[in-house]
């Protein structure tokens, strides 16, 4: 996929998901939401549909890798907004440490059930906290702090 589709994809799954019903994100599960960010260059809002897992009582973004848009635009501008048909939740993104990371990492890998988003991930999706860790350095976790 160009940029011009990926785009074209992203609007149109955000659209659906700010329609669904916004249900709490579940231990040890995950729930689609859409993140807001800053643009790391022009400043302007960012929006990208993505699931939140829900780890330890804390909510996470994971990545395959720090290389997408919005992991380059939450290191710029930690400040962002979870968006859900209930409206925004302000947020301040926090790269964690590397034993809380894996495991936000495991906790992602055993609730994602979508093979092709499985298979971007540099372990295998029954992958343990130690393989994960090897990792670290190329895939990107973040915290979701209230702001």
């Amino acid at each position: 996929m160009d940029r011009t589709e990926i785009a074209a994809t992203n609007a149109s799954m955000t659209a659906r998901v700010l329609q669904m019903p916004a249900t709490p994100v579940p231990d040890g599960g995950y729930a689609l939401r859409v993140l807001r960010t800053r643009g790391r260059r022009s400043g302007e809002p960012r929006d990208t549909p993505i699931g939140v897992v829900g780890h330890g009582g804390a909510s996470y973004l994971v990545s395959p890798t720090g290389g997408r848009d919005w992991v380059r635009n939450l290191r710029a501008t930690p400040e962002c907004a979870i968006r859900s048909a209930t409206g925004d939740e302000p947020h301040r993104a926090v790269e964690p440490g590397r034993a809380e990371a894996a495991a936000a990492v495991v906790g992602y890998l055993r609730a994602l059930d979508v093979p092709w988003a499985l298979s971007a991930f540099p372990v295998p999706a029954d992958a343990t906290e130690e393989q994960v860790a090897e990792h670290l350095d190329t895939i990107a976790v973040f915290r979701l702090d209230p702001a």
